[in-house]
């Protein structure tokens, strides 16, 4: 096995703290890191808030990545709980097993080859697997001034759905949902006016809690709810008349749940609507050794995919 020293990477040493720069001697040959995604995923692991632990501390954060194998085959990579319960891919140079290295195009620029997969992914398959959105649609987004909302209402539109509507808490945040194809956009008390008494058929739900319980009043009879995250709460008081009466479907969505195969045909799939432009993630930057503005703009939130360059 061949070694290069001093690797430039960034380490969380501390839960709570951000990732800092460092350089990691005796690091093992294998995949040249070009770009990383930060996503939510990696704020909770760091802060000792992810359900599953964290790896052992010191450990570069970093759930998925792009970059180039030893022969120069580009490389999206993600699985096997690196960054969650193994060290991540936050490094120059990191050992990968040939299982999750994903071949993709030459070409790709690296920071949106990283920016495709976790969010871009949960945005994709909610509409174009589980809801199988269809011109016959009216669909709602909740929380789509997020990555993961504006993929998903970009999603429906491309699948010919008849309305979109872009919803979240505060509606000058939804401007790029606007820009982004959206028909109308919305405070999360304005749904009921935006569907009328056709109400919603589909609804990409990233927020569960109030926001979807209140959000089910407007739902039409049989209206199917693909539920992909929980920022607005861990609990939904969903009153059981607008579930029964309405026979609504409810959903869930994890990219972990995906099989190997599973996730690179979503990835791929969305990859390639992204470098027709038919769908656009917009992506912000940092080089390492502003790792921790990085992380400090990924706790902010917001509709860009926030990636590290190395």
């Amino acid at each position: 096995m061949t070694y290069r020293q001093e690797v430039r990477a960034a380490v969380i040493a501390e839960l709570g703290s951000p990732p800092r720069r460092v350089e990691l001697p005796d690091v093992p040959a294998g995949v040249t890191i070009e770009a990383v995604a930060l996503n939510p995923l990696d704020l909770a692991v760091g802060s000792g808030r992810f359900y599953g632990g964290h790896p052992e501390l010191p450990y570069p954060p970093g759930c998925e990545a792009a970059g180039r194998t030893e022969d120069g085959t580009p490389v999206y990579l993600f699985g096997a709980g690196r960054g969650s319960a193994r060290p991540g891919f936050l490094a120059e140079r990191v050992a990968v097993p040939e299982e999750l290295q994903l071949p993709i195009p030459e070409g790709v620029e690296p920071a949106l080859a990283a920016a495709a997969g976790i969010a871009g992914v949960a945005g994709w398959v909610p509409v174009a697997w589980k809801a199988k959105v269809t011109p016959d649609d009216r669909v709602l987004v909740l929380g789509a001034s997020g990555v993961v909302g504006l993929v998903a209402l970009q999603a429906a539109k491309l699948l010919g759905a008849a309305t979109v509507v872009a919803a979240g808490r505060d509606v000058g945040r939804l401007e790029r949902a606007r820009e982004l194809g959206a028909d109308e956009v919305v405070a999360l008390d304005g749904i009921a006016a935006a569907f009328g008494e056709e109400g919603f058929t589909v609804c990409i739900d990233p927020l569960w809690g109030e926001p979807l319980a209140g959000a089910l009043a407007s739902a039409a009879r049989r209206a199917r709810i693909v539920h992909v995250g929980q920022s607005a709460g861990p609990e939904a008081p969903l009153r059981s008349a607008d579930v029964r009466s309405k026979e609504l479907t409810i959903q869930g969505h994890s990219n972990f749940a995906l099989s190997k195969e599973e996730g690179a045909r979503a990835y791929l799939e969305l990859l390639g609507h992204l470098l027709a432009g038919s769908i656009v993630i917009d992506v912000e930057t940092y080089d390492l050794d502003h790792v921790e503005e990085a992380w400090a703009r990924q706790q902010e939130g917001g509709g860009k995919k926030i990636v590290v360059t190395l």
